[in-house]
């Protein structure tokens, strides 16, 4: 009977480490994927303003309708 708990005990060691292992790769995944949305979301600010920049160019260049201004 001993031998018998022994050998569940060991088994649930092994799932314990399995568990752990995989609960630290999910929280690293959870930062990476943090991490990228932010960078995204940078990104994604800096082409709106280079598009802004371009728009007003374009603009006075007379290349574009001027845009009303609403109130």
């Amino acid at each position: 009977m001993d031998e018998r708990f022994d050998k569940v005990e060991d088994k649930l060691e092994v799932m314990t480490f399995r568990q752990n292992h995989m609960s630290r790769k999910l929280d690293d995944l959870q930062l990476d994927l943090k991490v990228v949305k932010r960078d995204i979301e940078r990104n994604i600010h800096a082409l709106n303003d280079q598009m802004e920049t371009v728009i007003v160019i374009m603009e006075a260049n007379e290349l574009l309708p001027k845009r009303k201004e609403s109130w």
